[in-house]
């Protein structure tokens, strides 16, 4: 309270003039009965009132409507009482729009303590609330799909796994992961698989019930929470209905694009799930999901808690097994039907573990490749290899045979990769057409440049370049006339059914046909009952590899199945078929 009138005595009225005019914020002065008598210039811009239009109103023309009357009560109440009111307003521009203000009201009042006028400061938060929501939006927000981040999931499984613990109710959830979403980056660069991830989200949010959380947890990684779930069911019910809804193409940049996604399911119990666990057992589910082939879901299991520790336990190990010289080689035959002769050999890695034994590659390389220890593993398999083809090539005694190599995308996208290989290659003093580089179809899906160009040279120092499971994942005839290819293998999926599957049957007659006019040697995986091998002769087959001739061994034993084992595989030659064509 200010208790005498402005500008008090001894004060120099002009100074106040100006100080208050000046000021950045809004002032304006009413009398007793409320009207407004002075207005600054900040008060004309923040309200849109001249002073002339405000001088003799009410500050109600001010009014909002947003209040609610009981805090028009308090400020009155308070002035009143001869004590100073602060509070936020919202106000009403003469224009319409809303706007925001820190208010103080200060009353003046005079020598007998009459309340002769109020003064009225406004600070403008507008902008500042805005930028506060924006920073609170964010901060449980995804910034690129805008749904509910990490930070949302965790509060909401608080919230829904402690009201499950009153109620008895249980918590389902879905994590739910694009399933090689990374290639679909290097193919079609970040914008496009950012524009992917919003209409992936969009579509996540559609299928789900108004009651779900969907969020985006990071990368191509999204959550769904499902509060009051009854029965298992009703958790696999929208497994499904996700799994379902990515079998139809996304469009993006007016291209069409296929992408599956793995589901990793978890239900909570009442009185016993924490966040922690139940994050971990959807992570577990999800993980498992990958495993047996991605485009599904799994639940949640007991015993999946003891893979992922062993999982994490063979990554930590990993990063000593090069060190400690505990990968070694072993070698499958590769054998030309023609002569019934090993006209060449795989190298297959192999991990001997110092407790486990030896350790499956299938369970240790996609270790590998998710901690990041597929290029040293793979550069050593490289120099290995290399080494054995020159011993083997070295010794009068053996038949000269190719090793084949297979190469990581990791490995390949290194910029100076051929110029590795060559060196290795000059090291070894091995001729290069005794070296055979393997890649898949998904290591090609980038179409790089940079991948061409290494091909490319390493084809001219006469390294054979060789496309493996062709027709599994990615098939496009566009690898076969971009990429400077020797050989194709047939994936053991369709050469194993070939039999029993008439379309796999087909398949693989297409594939040698096509190989044989592209002048590209073809080779079968996976072959292992005779009458297998008689088919594939019948249908001009060049070169198979298989359990049926010799599963992979170690060099000592490949030595000796070249020097004693030829005659039995020519002795096992089926009766020729027909005529590979010209």
């Amino acid at each position: 309270m200010i208790s005498k009138p402005l500008p008090g005595p001894g004060s120099n009225p002009e100074l106040l003039r100006i100080a208050i005019e000046s000021a950045a914020n809004a002032i304006f002065i009413t009398n007793g009965a409320g009207e407004i008598e002075w207005v600054n210039p900040a008060f004309e811009s923040l309200t849109g009132y001249t002073e002339a239009e405000a001088i003799g109103r009410n500050p109600r023309i001010l009014k909002s409507g947003r209040q609610q009357e009981t805090l028009y009560e308090d400020l009155w109440k308070t002035v009143l009482s001869r004590r100073v009111w602060s509070g936020r307003l919202t106000n009403r521009h003469k224009s319409g729009r809303l706007y925001t203000v820190e208010q103080t009201i200060t009353p003046i009042c005079d020598d007998d303590g009459v309340i002769t006028h109020f003064v009225a400061i406004h600070e403008d938060i507008t902008a500042r609330l805005a930028s506060e929501a924006k920073v609170a939006y964010m901060a449980v927000h995804d910034y690129l799909t805008g749904l509910p981040n990490r930070y949302a999931l965790d509060q909401r499984l608080d919230l829904e796994l402690e009201r499950s613990r009153r109620l008895g109710t249980r918590v389902g959830g879905l994590w739910v992961d694009l399933d090689n979403f990374k290639d679909v980056n290097d193919t079609f660069g970040h914008s496009f698989g950012d524009a992917l991830l919003v209409a992936a989200g969009k579509r996540l949010a559609r299928v789900c019930r108004g009651v779900d959380l969907t969020c985006r947890l990071g990368g191509d990684e999204f959550a769904i929470v499902m509060p009051d779930v009854e029965e298992r069911t009703h958790v696999a019910n929208l497994a499904e209905r996700v799994v379902r809804a990515f079998s139809e193409p996304f469009e993006v940049d007016k291209q069409k694009i296929f992408i599956s996604v793995s589901v990793g399911a978890a239900i909570s119990e009442p009185d016993r799930t924490s966040r922690s666990e139940f994050t971990k057992q959807a992570d577990l589910a999800l993980y498992s999901a990958k495993e047996g082939g991605r485009n599904g879901y799994r639940f949640f299991q007991g015993g999946m808690d003891a893979r992922s520790q062993r999982r994490m336990n063979l990554g930590q190990d990993l990063h000593w097994a090069v060190k400690r010289d505990e990968l070694f080689l072993e070698y499958q035959p590769q054998v030309g039907l023609d002569e019934r002769r090993v006209v060449g050999t795989e190298a297959l890695v192999r991990w001997q573990h110092p407790s486990l034994g030896v350790v499956a590659p299938m369970e240790f390389i996609p270790v590998a490749e998710s901690s990041g220890l597929i290029k040293p593993i793979g550069d050593w398999v490289l120099e290995a290899a290399c080494t054995q083809a020159k011993a083997w090539l070295a010794n009068d005694d053996l038949p000269s045979l190719p090793v084949a190599v297979n190469v990581s995308a990791v490995q390949l996208r290194e910029p100076r990769f051929a110029e590795h290989v060559l060196q290795i290659l000059h090291d070894k003093d091995l001729p290069p057409e005794y070296l055979e580089l393997e890649l898949t179809e998904r290591v090609l899906m980038d179409r790089s440049p940079m991948v061409e160009r290494t091909l490319r040279t390493l084809h001219e120092f006469g390294v054979c370049i060789s496309l493996d499971d062709f027709g599994k994942g990615y098939a496009s005839l566009d690898y076969l006339r971009r990429y400077p290819l020797s050989k194709i293998k047939i994936d053991r999926s369709f050469v194993h059914d070939m039999e029993s599957n008439a379309k796999n049957a087909t398949i693989v007659t297409a594939v040698i046909d096509l190989a044989a006019k592209l002048k590209l040697t073809v080779i079968a995986e996976g072959v292992e009952p005779e009458n297998l091998v008689r088919r594939l002769v019948t249908e001009g087959c060049e070169q198979v590899q298989g359990f049926y001739f010799s599963k992979p061994l170690p060099p000592k034993s490949v030595e000796e199945l070249l020097t004693l084992g030829n005659d039995r595989i020519r002795a096992n030659r089926p009766e020729a078929g027909r005529a590979r064509p010209a």
